[in-house]
C-alpha cells in the first residue's frame, strides 16, 4: 500500500465559545498484493479519502452547550473496489448544567438525525441473494446523567 495523507487539527477559543476541528485526507492505493494482483491500483478496503470532525461549544459558567459533527466520505467494502459504502455525517449534541458545586446534570443526543452509516461490510460485491453483511453506526440515542462529586 502506498498511502499519502495530510491532516489538519486545531482549536480556537474566544470568550465562552470554542471550536475544535480536524480532518484527514488520505490518498492510498494498493501497490503490491502477492495473493491477488488484480487489486493493485485499487483503494484499500474501508479507506475513505476524507474524514473529519468538529466540536463547537459554548461554556457560560454553570451551563455548557455544544455539538459534535463527525463524518467520512465513501469507501470500498473490500480491496476489489466492487461495493462502495456511502459516506455519512453524524451530528451529536450535549447540554451540561452545574446547579451546585460537585453536581452536574447532562443530556447527550447521539446521531440526532438518525443517519445510516456503514463502517464495514464482508462482501466485495452484491451477492445473488442481495444480502450484504455489514456493521453500522448506532442509531439515534439520548442519554441523561447526574454526576455527584464528593
Amino acid at each position: 500500500m502506498k498511502p499519502r495523507a495530510s491532516s489538519l487539527e486545531g482549536r480556537i477559543a474566544r470568550g465562552p465559545f470554542s471550536l475544535s476541528a480536524g480532518g484527514t485526507y488520505t490518498d492510498a492505493e494498493i501497490t503490491k498484493d502477492v495473493l491477488n494482483p488484480a487489486v493493485e491500483g485499487n483503494r484499500p478496503r474501508r479507506q475513505a479519502k476524507f474524514i473529519f470532525q468538529a466540536t463547537p461549544q459554548v461554556d457560560v459558567g454553570r451551563l455548557t452547550v455544544g455539538a459534535n459533527v463527525i463524518g467520512t466520505t465513501d469507501s470500498f467494502a473490500q480491496d476489489n473496489n466492487g461495493l462502495k459504502m456511502p459516506g455519512y455525517t453524524q451530528v451529536n449534541a450535549f447540554v451540561s448544567v452545574r446547579p451546585a458545586d460537585n453536581v452536574t446534570l447532562s443530556v447527550n443526543g447521539n446521531n440526532l438525525f438518525d443517519v445510516k452509516g456503514i463502517t464495514e461490510a464482508e462482501e466485495g460485491n452484491i451477492p445473488s441473494n442481495g444480502i450484504v453483511r455489514a456493521r453500522s453506526i448506532t442509531g439515534r440515542t439520548i442519554s441523561a446523567a447526574v454526576r455527584v462529586g464528593f
